[in-house]
């Protein structure tokens, strides 16, 4: 049952333009909200859950006494680390934790929320005028990347930019090294990643702590696989064989995986996050880094980036064996806890933070590359402000979308542990890497035979 924050529900209209968004140089009005001026919600609290040193996060932080201004709301906002905050969302969704309303996260983990009814459907909060700005225009979210936020037809998430993953390089170290142009194919990449291994720099860095090391694998496996069907991805065929252990492609990945970081990473890869492949690239000790585009912020902010003038961006060509859908593209979304007590009140902060204002003034403010918004991503002021180099690597993405980070099944976060381990084996151990491959195919099988497959593959 869907139950307003406070007081009794009745009509709302939708609120007057008023002042400017907090912490930005851009004078945009934030969006207007379907309220009435009694402010029905007033006094409620919501706590929202997102990451921490992410620029978007950050600003969004600031627009928080802007949006109780004009709700009456409060919010507890609070940001952790990717590790917590992806270990503390499923557990809180799990246990039916009333004190969680609204987080961001990505559209990958929806089968597994779906999975333990964690999360709340959003189709009767979009369709009611009553409790939705008539200017909301949720049509205005591109299809394609709002899809990740369904299933069923069921919207539970509302997509709020696309993220794409590319490649992150040194423009002077590529000169120094006698390199003219971005690589094209794996094996340019390995090479100009040994060229560029030296004394000052390491030559290539992705996260490949254990914790965080599928993001990036994903990334780069998309050059090995085949893709298979939107649901499963490069995971498994629709017969529920797994995909990620067959032959030849499960150790042509492995070996690439190995050499790329065993010869051309720096010392302690295998404990690096995020964090420290972007400080290893901001600070020069890294010349190319293949990751997440929301960090871009970061890396051309002069001051916290020792290499903010020389840093460009590429997304590598797919491959024959993967020529339509090689580049990630994770739609990241806001959420509402199905056990939070507070939905309808908690619709109010989702609409403010996926307005086209809000996002509109992220963008041009630098911190939102990648908006899921047509209009804003048509928006002249916003093209402007988007990188140099950016726009042709985010066109190539889009252009060749794999959404399916993890399989969209309720077993999708499930199958993450024999996957961690054997990336993690590979660049930690000698065993062979067919060995290593399969061994993370049958922890793979064995999950999904627990789980009572091979059942009917569902329809896309």
């Amino acid at each position: 049952m869907i139950r307003p924050g406070h007081g009794p529900r009745r009509p709302m209209v939708a609120l007057a333009t008023i002042g400017v968004l907090a912490a930005s140089a851009i004078a945009v009005a934030p969006a207007a909200l379907a309220q009435d001026p009694a402010k029905p919600y007033e006094g409620v609290t919501l706590n929202l859950s997102t990451y921490s040193a992410v620029p978007e996060y950050d600003y969004y932080a600031t627009l928080m006494d802007e949006f109780k201004e004009l709700t009456g709301i409060t919010v507890n906002y609070v940001q952790q680390p990717v590790a917590a905050q992806d270990q503390k969302i499923p557990l809180q969704l799990s246990a039916k934790d009333p004190s969680l309303d609204v987080f961001f996260t990505g559209s990958e983990n929806i089968g597994a929320y779906l999975g333990v009814s964690g999360v709340a459907p959003l189709d009767d909060f979009i369709n009611d005028a009553s409790v939705t700005a008539a200017d909301y225009d949720f049509g205005d979210i591109a299809p394609a990347v709002q899809a990740a936020c369904q299933q069923g037809g069921v919207n539970y998430c509302i997509a709020s930019k696309t993220g794409g993953g590319l490649l992150y390089y040194n423009t002077r170290m590529f000169a120094e090294a006698g390199i003219t142009a971005p690589p094209q194919n794996p094996a340019e990449l390995l090479d100009y990643a040994q060229r560029l291994t030296n004394d000052d720099h390491a030559g290539f860095c992705v996260r490949a702590d254990i914790t965080q090391a599928l993001y990036d694998a994903f990334q780069l496996w998309q050059w090995f696989y085949p893709y298979d069907n939107p649901v499963t991805g490069n995971y498994f065929r629709q017969d529920w064989s797994v995909l990620l252990a067959e032959e030849p492609y499960a150790s042509a990945f492995g070996e690439f995986w190995r050499e790329i970081l065993t010869t051309a990473a720096p010392a302690g890869i295998s404990t690096y996050k995020v964090t420290d492949c972007l400080q290893a690239f901001q600070q020069g000790r890294v010349a190319m880094w293949h990751d997440d585009s929301s960090m871009i912020p970061d890396v051309l902010d002069p001051e916290t980036s020792l290499v903010a003038e020389e840093s460009a961006f590429w997304s590598l060509p797919c491959q024959d064996v993967n020529p339509d859908n090689c580049g990630l593209v994770q739609p990241f979304g806001v959420w509402i806890n199905n056990a939070s007590e507070n939905k309808a009140a908690a619709w109010q902060l989702v609409q403010f933070l996926t307005s086209k204002e809000t996002q509109a003034a992220a963008a041009q403010a630098g911190v939102l590359l990648t908006p899921s918004r047509l209009s804003v991503l048509q928006d002249p002021a916003t093209v402007a402000a988007l990188p140099a180099t950016f726009p042709e690597a985010l066109t190539h993405i889009l252009q060749h979308p794999n959404v399916t980070l993890l399989p969209f099944i309720p077993e999708g976060v499930a199958i993450i542990p024999p996957i961690q381990q054997g990336l993690q084996e590979l660049i930690t151990t000698d065993r062979p890497v067919a060995e290593v491959m399969a061994e993370m195919g049958a922890g793979i099988q064995a999950i999904m035979t627990d789980a009572g497959y091979p059942k009917d593959f569902p329809e896309f």
